[in-house]
């Protein structure tokens, strides 16, 4: 999984009454914004690789989608479903990344003479809900990890890997209670963290 860039944010900022992208939406709070391009950045680059993007237009393609959010943010009508946010995201990485294609494809056609068809927009609603998990998942553990003994994260991590019981325990050295013990601790504060987080990240009003 791409490399996340570190994020500095506190508990008490993931339980805050105004969720990143209402006051990302407040043109004048350009630390909010700041904060949003710190999470969705590398996240929106996640999305274009999964498209195939190629490689040498990913940073252009992701500065033109971020272009384009901040310049829209403030005004495109959000309902209280935190999924319309993703949805509109989607709708925004999916148009760049068509029109980028197709402007591709013309530059091919005057250079070569050549028939290049235009490209059909990808259908990236279920890219976004998977590289989304993943991209929450990723800043969750990176917490996690701050505040939890190895051996406990080497069981959440071989747990999420699908690991059974018996198997941790063998590979670990610990008895099997002490792996539904440390399993257990993790996968609590775990799901807790996330909530407060997509709370945080996802709720438009």
């Amino acid at each position: 999984m791409e490399q996340q860039h570190e994020i500095n944010l506190s508990k008490e900022q993931w339980k805050t009454q105004q969720t990143l992208i209402v006051r990302a939406r407040n043109p004048n709070d350009s630390q909010a914004w700041d904060e949003f391009t710190s999470y969705y950045a590398g996240f929106i680059r996640m999305v274009l690789m999964q498209l195939r993007a190629p490689l040498d237009d990913l940073e252009d393609l992701s500065q033109t989608i971020l272009v384009k959010l901040w310049k829209n943010l403030s005004t495109v009508e959000l309902g209280r479903d935190h999924a319309r946010f993703r949805t509109w995201l989607g709708t925004v990485i999916r148009n760049t990344f068509h029109t980028h294609c197709n402007q591709a494809a013309s530059r091919k056609r005057r250079e070569t003479k050549a028939a290049v068809p235009d490209v059909v927009p990808p259908d990236i609603e279920g890219v976004i809900e998977s590289e989304w998990r993943k991209h929450i998942i990723a800043l969750v553990i990176e917490r996690l990890n701050a505040s939890f003994s190895g051996k406990a994260m080497k069981v959440f991590a071989m747990t999420l890997d699908g690991k059974s019981v018996d198997d941790i325990a063998s590979t670990l050295e610990l008895t099997k209670d002490s792996v539904y013990v440390l399993r257990n601790r993790v996968q609590s504060r775990f799901r807790k963290e996330a909530r407060q987080l997509r709370s945080y990240l996802e709720f438009g009003q």
